[in-house]
């Protein structure tokens, strides 16, 4: 009987990883009716918060924290979590069947934030294949349009920069537009085969139908002000903020595009992990290994990774984002490498990727 404690050469990890690639019809269904219901609760809080203060004849300068607690819910946690589901949807992780997994990412996850799961995964498929390339990383392109990179960055400074600052409107409108480049509407690109499962004019189609019945049910309800408080005003505000912060936590100041390397591993306090890294998205540089791995899968696979000794000895794991989940630990937060020279974290001297190519062995398909 085999050793599951035992150190895994090459080939045993390609095999143990390759029977956790199986996404299923089932699993997401919950996943994504839990979140409506947090978005429905937090409205709902919210509205029966103000009748109380309008029948009360209070002030309604009482609302004032409350409706920004529920905008703040909305956007950092609901809109933010749809949008990993996004993420998901693209590598055809959302369900297993591809024609289920595209309808429902439209209509669930993608036709809410104004775009199209076909366009967002022209652009996404582009970053996996040249991640961290500044010449053609579609994200770093368009994440250096929005705010200048220049890493290493005092603790302060981020904290200002990429905290604080990116909650101005102007900020927020940056982001969401360079957002909207590929995902509202169609990138040029290099060919990718696969990525429309639809069809155009079926998409165009289902877009038409899903506006129309949204604008009208807002008009013949009378729900506009509803609609622009609970969905606008938190995707122009907290949304963006924390979308660019996990972003800049996978790809900022990253030493170099190797397997190891390209992005980190991290762990953390159940709030703060909920909120920046939510379904698989802690395990970003396990992920661009092996993108076909579902999110309910992902800490499997870590377990697995980590019996293979070039990854346990060059992957970089971050206790906390702000601060250390456990103040005793080794490890370093996210603000720690975001501070320091790019490989100050490394264990050991990472193998030239050309000798690993783990990421490279299986970009090629990295939509499943």
């Amino acid at each position: 009987m085999s050793d599951p404690t035992a150190d895994l050469d090459r080939r045993q990890v390609f095999a143990e990883v390759k029977k956790l690639c199986a996404p299923d019809n089932r699993t997401n269904w919950l996943v994504l009716v839990r979140e409506y219901l947090v978005l429905v609760a937090t409205i709902a809080g919210c509205l029966y918060c103000y009748r109380t203060v309008s029948a009360h004849s209070w002030s309604l300068g009482w609302m004032v924290p409350v409706y920004v607690v529920s905008a703040f819910i909305i956007g950092a946690w609901v809109q933010n979590r749809l949008s990993v589901l996004v993420h998901e949807s693209s590598h055809y992780l959302l369900f297993k069947n591809r024609v289920l997994n595209d309808v429902m990412a439209n209509l669930l996850v993608t036709f809410p934030f104004f775009g199209a799961i076909s366009n967002y995964r022209i652009g996404h498929w582009g970053h996996h294949r040249h991640v961290n390339d500044p010449e053609k990383d579609p994200d770093l392109h368009r994440l250096v349009k929005h705010h200048p990179r220049n890493f290493p960055i005092p603790k302060w400074k981020f904290l200002w920069e990429y905290v604080a600052y990116q909650l101005c409107i102007h900020k927020a409108i940056s982001y969401i537009k360079g957002r909207a480049e590929y995902v509202a509407f169609t990138m040029k690109s290099e060919p990718i085969k696969n990525h429309d499962v639809l069809g155009k004019r079926t998409i165009l189609g289902m877009r038409i139908v899903y506006y129309s019945v949204l604008f009208s049910t807002l008009i013949y309800f009378g729900w506009w002000q509803h609609y622009l408080l609970f969905w606008i005003v938190p995707f122009l505000t907290f949304y963006p903020a924390v979308l660019f912060l996990r972003e800049i936590a996978h790809h900022g100041n990253y030493p170099d595009n190797g397997d190891f390397t390209n992005s980190r591993v991290y762990k953390g306090r159940w709030l703060e992990r909920e909120i920046f890294f939510p379904f698989g998205e802690h395990n970003h540089v396990l992920h661009h290994m092996f993108p076909t791995i579902p999110h309910h899968k992902m800490h499997q696979a870590h377990a697995v990774m980590m019996r293979y000794p070039p990854y346990r000895e060059n992957v970089v794991i971050c206790n906390g984002f702000f601060v250390k989940a456990d103040s005793r630990s080794d490890f370093p937060t996210v603000l720690d490498v975001l501070s320091l020279p790019s490989d100050a974290f490394r264990q050991k001297s990472v193998v030239p990727s050309p000798h690993l190519d783990i990421r490279r062995a299986t970009v090629k398909e990295v939509g499943g």
